[in-house]
């Protein structure tokens, strides 16, 4: 350091006076908030180099010290502000020493374990923005995308689709198979938009841009912007998420109201005194996705899974956890009284009805796979295996997450086994599996032998936008021609709905006795998408199986009791039968011929109609 010229009062006039050494300076009158930035920005890791460092109480600062009190010159205003923080220097140097404590006790008390999931230093406020404005822009824009897709994708309608759509033409407390949000929310937009596919599919995109809100703020608030950030971006980069986040089922209700509740649920979690708000926002969050699907009832079980098992037991005495739980029963009690007024009929799962083989379980674990994109779906898998052979070593956040995601896609694969149900059901559980791999792949928490894979979690999201960006063009490609894919093609049930529509209501004008003709059909699919499509917006019916091996919301509702004496137009599958009571309801059932609809390159629906002549009875 060079020695700094002492300020002579007899400097000549118009010499510049000397500059005095900037680093003492600096190392005098860095303010106290700075010094507390560096303190919360330092890592644990890094405490014993910090105590190695020379301190403001040092030789080389004393002397530096007096050097500057020879300097002082008691009319300058700097001297003044160095005098104040000189004053100062023993309070923070206090402060440095407390802060040093405690990152030497945490030290001791993780026993020299590698932290899996240690609460993350608040980062400046400065960065975290940089990650919120990034997320704002990426969610305007997806939510745009989807919205202007509706307009320009050469999609029908899905059968399923056009079923919720036909509930709302019929408000009740419940529905075959399902609560009834779906369609009090298919009626709101139906009375502000109208009837049309885009009307039906609009809160689709609006909920889902709700979910990844839930994701991304349960991710900030447990780790950072950065963690949270990457979670969206990878929950986003997946083919799942591009098809339920523009298509209106449940499942985007779900995801929904199950990624806000992940969120409103830590936030009671993550504090010593947490509000009342936040409990009772749970509670709201779980009642509203408990009416839209009832996987939703796996939530509290969840929830007291994790608090028995993890330091958060304490919660278990208390009298909130338990009121919440309640009152999310009490808001779906309605639902209940329906459902035990209709035998049930809310909780009838659909099911493939055949028996699970080794082979129809391996198709389950690629349909996951493909949804997820094989490097993301892996690493997650990976993730889950070696975190588990590490449970005695979670943090709060590993073991919060790991249960809503990986208990819940174990319980999965064993039910989906034994029933065989839709592959799309695990999607619940994949919101808290994102944030897990997003916190894993930001190196927030180790994962053993599989950190030196790490740099495999930007490859998977960048893979995972190339499929998802192609599986938004696909039906544009499939359109063309150029894949005859036929049966195989993924998007079949989204085609040919809307010319059945077509061809159905221009063969039900060339009725003899067209104002006195309705639809009819012993499947649900066939009712459904006329009901939508057909002009006019007809009621039509299902015929009622006595098997119930067919059965949906249809077969509740009241049948044509009131159209005794009609005719009936009657599409069926081609080449199958009508059933024998169906034909012995009738006076007469003539053929109509069978219809094929192209559907695709390679692809067409093949269907039969047959007119039934004057309705003699209905089941009752």
């Amino acid at each position: 350091m060079t020695d700094t010229p002492k300020n002579n009062p007899e400097t000549e006039e118009g010499k510049k006076a000397p500059n005095f050494d900037e680093e003492i300076l600096d190392a005098e009158l860095i303010p106290e908030d700075d010094n507390k930035a560096e303190t919360e920005e330092t890592p644990a890791t890094d405490a014993a180099d910090e105590q190695e460092e020379p301190e403001d109480g040092s030789d080389q600062v004393e002397e530096e010290d007096e050097s500057d009190n020879d300097l002082e010159d008691p009319d300058d205003e700097d001297y003044e502000y160095e005098d104040d923080e000189d004053q100062d220097e023993e309070t923070d140097e206090e402060t440095d020493e407390a802060a040093e404590d405690e990152l030497a006790e945490a030290e001791e008390a993780s026993d020299g374990e590698e932290p899996v999931a240690a609460a993350a230093p608040a980062e400046p406020k400065k960065k975290n923005f940089r990650w919120d404005s990034m997320f704002l822009m990426l969610l305007t824009c997806i939510t745009l995308i989807r919205l202007g897709y509706l307009y320009i994708t050469p999609l029908d309608l899905s059968a399923e689709e056009s079923y919720f759509w036909d509930w709302s033409r019929h408000l009740d407390l419940g529905y075959h198979g399902h609560p009834p949000l779906i369609a009090w929310i298919n009626a709101a937009a139906a009375s502000i938009l109208g009837v049309s596919a885009q009307a039906v599919r609009i809160p689709a995109v609006i909920f889902g841009g709700l979910g990844l809100v839930g994701v991304y703020f349960c991710g900030r608030r447990m780790f950072n912007g950065e963690v949270a950030f990457w979670a969206v971006a990878a929950w986003l980069a997946t083919p799942l998420t591009a098809a339920i986040g523009l298509t209106m089922n449940t499942e985007a209700l779900l995801l929904c109201f199950w990624s806000l509740a992940l969120y409103t649920l830590w936030r009671t979690l993550d504090n010593e005194q947490p509000k009342t708000f936040w409990w009772l926002a749970t509670m709201l969050m779980i009642a509203l996705g408990a009416l839209s699907s009832q996987l939703m009832l796996a939530f509290p079980a969840l929830m007291f899974g994790y608090l028995l098992l993890s330091a958060d037991r304490r919660h278990l005495v208390k009298k909130w956890p338990w009121l919440m739980t309640i009152g999310s029963i009490l808001c779906i009690l309605p639902n209940l009284w329906w459902n035990y007024q209709h035998h049930w009929a809310g909780f009838k799962v659909a099911t493939t009805g055949s028996t699970p083989t080794l082979i129809s379980y391996a198709k389950e674990l690629f349909a996951q796979l493909a949804m997820l994109t094989p490097i993301t779906w892996l690493l997650l898998i990976f993730l889950f295996f070696s975190l588990l052979l590490r449970c005695f070593r979670w943090q709060k956040q590993t073991k919060f997450l790991f249960f809503f995601s990986a208990i819940g896609l174990i319980a999965y694969l064993g039910v989906g086994y034994k029933l065989g149900v839709a592959p799309n059901w695990p999607a619940t559980f994949y919101p808290a599996g994102m944030l897990l791999l997003a916190a894993w792949g930001c190196g927030e928490i180790g994962a053993g032998f599989l950190n030196g894979l790490r740099s495999w979690f930007p490859r998977g999201v960048k893979l995972g936008i190339a499929l998802t960006f192609i599986a938004y063009l696909l039906p544009f490609i499939l359109q063309l021609g150029f894949l005859p894919l036929g049966e195989k093609d993924p998007t079949a049930p989204f085609k040919g709905w809307q010319q059945l529509g077509k061809d159905v209501g221009e063969r039900l004008q060339k009725q003899p006795r067209a104002d006195e003709t309705f639809i009819l059909s012993p499947l649900r699919d066939y009712p459904a998408a006329t009901a939508f499509y057909v002009p006019g917006n007809p009621q039509t019916y299902q015929w009622p199986d006595s098997t119930e091996a067919h059965a949906s919301q249809y077969t509740l509702w009241t049948g044509p009791v009131d159209k005794l004496g009609w005719d009936a137009l009657i599409l069926h599958d081609a080449n199958t039968p009508l059933p024998e009571d169906l034909v012995a309801a009738f006076e007469k059932i003539a053929p109509l011929g069978e219809q094929s609809i192209k559907i695709g390159a390679g692809g067409e629906r093949k269907y039969t109609m047959w007119r039934g002549e004057n309705l003699l009875s209905w089941p009752e």
